[in-house]
């Protein structure tokens, strides 16, 4: 493989790589039991971690990013700006889940935990998901790096992982897995098991929304009318589970009572804060992105007939025939 092919195979696919590596190696807050000083106003705007490891990944993922979008602009193929702004606000959202006072307080607070699991699913994986990194690796990479990148595409694990069906089971079904088990207090004492959440959080999200962004190429390339009954699914299972954690009496995790701190609200009473943030913010996004979908499709229905008609006029051109004009063309005018 050559240098220059090794160079655009990294621009996409790497930069989420680097993504979601920085997303499982972020540090977890306080560990139980440790005191905890109030959020004043200058730990909320100063206490910014800045973790190294997750700084590097994070930029480096927008210098890949960067770099195969230089290289398709110098080859003179366009790619939109708004993808690279849509991936470089993934990235942003990354950096606040994960770098921000967010991270600093997401083990002692049930409700700062639920803001950065929106923040990983259902602000930067969308947004990720939009700035189509795969197809950007893709164009910019020709030769024996394409055919890998390809090859591994159609792998049979990315074929199962990629199903509609699997990502929405890991996007939904698993959450109850996780906040009513054990695993969720683990996560909490373990650093490791910590990350591990968080690579959970953001590789679920980004294979949920995938098919619903319908901008990477995938096998399981979903129309419009399925992709709003995706999201249409998703929104009970997601508000139930924030209905039972808000009226649930008890805490999902003993270790979250066990945090030394005079401020704030009651352990039991921030979980079920955080319930209600879980039910809101996954109603809103949800409704955000049915939006998003009718005007994709209204979008993608124009062309299509603007397309079929520009394909009958140079048709009739062919044949030697004068272009007739359509109904639509004529529209409601009536001979005089």
């Amino acid at each position: 493989m050559s240098w220059s092919g090794r160079r655009a195979l990294g621009a996409g696919a790497l930069a989420l790589a680097w993504t979601a590596l920085g997303a499982g190696a972020a540090w977890a807050g306080p560990a139980p039991g440790a005191e905890v000083p109030a959020p004043t106003l200058g730990r909320v705007l100063l206490a910014w971690s800045l973790d190294p490891l997750v700084s590097i990944l994070l930029v480096a993922a927008a210098v890949l990013y960067l770099r195969g979008r230089r290289r398709l602009v110098a080859g003179g193929v366009a790619w939109p700006a708004q993808r690279s702004g849509c991936f470089m606000g993934g990235l942003g959202a990354l950096a606040l889940a994960l770098l921000s006072p967010v991270e600093a307080y997401d083990t002692v607070l049930f409700s700062v935990h639920v803001v950065q699991h929106m923040l990983l699913t259902m602000v930067a994986a969308p947004l990720l998901a939009l700035g189509a990194p795969v197809t950007l690796a893709l164009r910019a990479t020709k030769g024996q790096a394409r055919r890998r990148m390809v090859k591994v595409l159609h792998s049979p694990p990315v074929r199962v992982l990629g199903h509609p069906l699997v990502a929405w089971v890991l996007f939904t079904v698993s959450l109850y897995g996780l906040y009513y088990s054990p695993l969720f207090d683990l996560s909490l004492r373990s650093r490791f098991v910590h990350g591990l959440v968080h690579l959970h959080f953001l590789g679920a999200g980004l294979l949920f929304w995938w098919p619903v962004v319908g901008v990477d190429p995938t096998r399981w390339r979903l129309p419009h009318v399925a992709r709003l009954l995706f999201v249409f699914l998703m929104v009970p299972f997601h508000a139930f589970l924030g209905v039972a954690i808000m009226n649930s009496g008890h805490l999902l995790a003993p270790s979250l009572a066990t945090f030394e701190r005079s401020w704030g609200p009651t352990p039991l009473a921030d979980q079920q804060a955080g319930g209600a943030i879980l039910w809101g913010a996954g109603d809103l996004v949800a409704l955000c992105a049915v939006l998003g979908i009718l005007v994709a499709w209204a979008s993608y229905d124009q062309n299509v007939v603007a397309v079929r008609e520009d394909r009958r006029l140079a048709r009739e051109r062919a044949a030697g025939r004068p272009a007739t004009a359509t109904r639509s063309d004529l529209g409601q005018e009536k001979p005089s």
